[in-house]
């Protein structure tokens, strides 16, 4: 499988008015450009195969997803329709679960 390059990213990037975005802008755009790129590799363009979500998650999500014993499961978890693809919002649901993961982490080291 070809591996998916993502451009950077970085603060300050303009969004589609011409106007600068913020962080969090930022970090929305990215999570989202991150998805259409991995999706448009096989299968349907808008959503992510077992291999597509595979690959995703070994470049992109490395050291977030160590500990999760079985992908395939995890994808599994994921998709809520069992089409075996992941569409947009059924990858939202993992960013949500990494998010509150890290928002626990974080809480619990004050």
């Amino acid at each position: 499988m070809a591996t998916a390059e993502v451009t950077e990213v970085t603060e300050g990037t303009e969004g589609t008015e011409g106007t600068k975005l913020t962080e969090l802008e930022t970090a929305i755009e990215r999570i989202v450009t991150v998805f259409f790129t991995f999706a448009a590799q096989e299968g349907k363009k808008g959503t992510l195969t077992t291999g597509e979500f595979k690959e995703l998650v070994r470049l992109q999500l490395p050291n977030l997803m160590k500990d999760v014993p079985s992908l395939e499961e995890k994808m599994s978890e994921l998709d809520v329709n069992n089409d075996e693809e992941l569409r947009f919002g059924e990858y939202w649901r993992l960013i949500g679960e990494l998010a509150k993961a890290m928002r626990r982490e974080k809480a619990g080291k004050k």
